[in-house]
């Protein structure tokens, strides 16, 4: 998802981004759509291609790109563009080339020897959407500046802003909330706010410590994950995060955010 915090800062940013990945779903889709009406509508013209007559398995085959197409339609579409459902598209479009390399290995025989042939190139046309569609949620996310990575959730919530603050701005008491995190606490005893350190443990024994950078009481927090530090267990060179959050009509949106440059880059 690309957060509004972050279009807030630099517009010219993270509005760019997103285009290919809209491009990459909408042509994918168009295509995964024409396959389907193929399979659906004229079925002997596929098994005059592959050389097996067998309309009723077309038919049921097509409903799944069909399917497939609304999905991806809704996702290029859709306001804020969701990520995680493209990389579940690419997922299914490698999915749907290991499973045709599969069936012509198992069953080399099956088709003739254009339907082989078709059956190579439209896995070479559905890898490429894949890729393209990998490629281009990467690039939504890694901001054209400072090549960092960034990434935010939206949760909205009935109850009002006041009092998911006192939750929030807690910062020794993430573990609360976080089901990921074993342990948490503000070192030294500090209260939150500039220069409070926070350490964390996770659920599979990963511990690191993060300096609060900005805290504005009521409102919102950030925080500076102390790469640097001899055994921090991920593999960036910096990262941030923070959390913000924001009154609504029917109560609060909060958002959680991260900026991270991974070692590779």
């Amino acid at each position: 998802m690309l957060c509004p915090i972050f279009l807030d800062r630099k517009p010219e940013i993270l509005r760019k981004p997103a285009t290919p990945l809209r491009l990459a779903l909408a042509a994918n889709a168009l295509f995964s759509l024409a396959s389907a009406a193929l399979m659906l509508l004229q079925p002997a013209l596929p098994g005059a291609w592959l050389g097996i007559q067998a309309t009723l398995i077309y038919r049921v085959v097509g409903a799944g790109p069909a399917l497939f197409s609304v999905e991806l339609f809704f996702q290029a579409l859709r306001p804020r563009v969701s990520t995680w459902r493209a990389l579940l598209a690419s997922i299914a479009d490698f999915l749907w080339v290991g499973g045709s390399l599969a069936l012509l290995v198992a069953v080399p025989e099956l088709f003739s020897n254009q339907g082989n042939i078709l059956v190579l190139a439209t896995a070479g046309v559905v890898q490429l959407f894949g890729l393209w569609q990998l490629w281009a949620a990467g690039r939504a996310h890694r901001s054209a500046r400072n090549g960092e990575y960034r990434h935010c959730i939206v949760v909205e919530t009935n109850a009002p802003a006041d009092r998911m603050w006192r939750i929030v701005g807690d910062l020794g008491k993430i573990e609360n909330y976080m089901p990921s995190l074993k342990y948490s606490t503000l070192l030294e005893d500090r209260d939150p706010g500039v220069g409070a350190v926070r350490a964390c443990e996770n659920q599979a024994g990963q511990q690191w410590q993060e300096e609060c950078i900005e805290y504005i009481p009521g409102r919102s927090f950030s925080v500076r994950f102390l790469a640097e530090a001899p055994g921090f267990p991920f593999p960036v060179k910096s990262m941030r995060g923070g959390w913000e959050v924001n009154p609504t009509d029917g109560g609060s949106q909060v958002m959680i955010w991260w900026e991270l440059k991974p070692i590779v880059c």
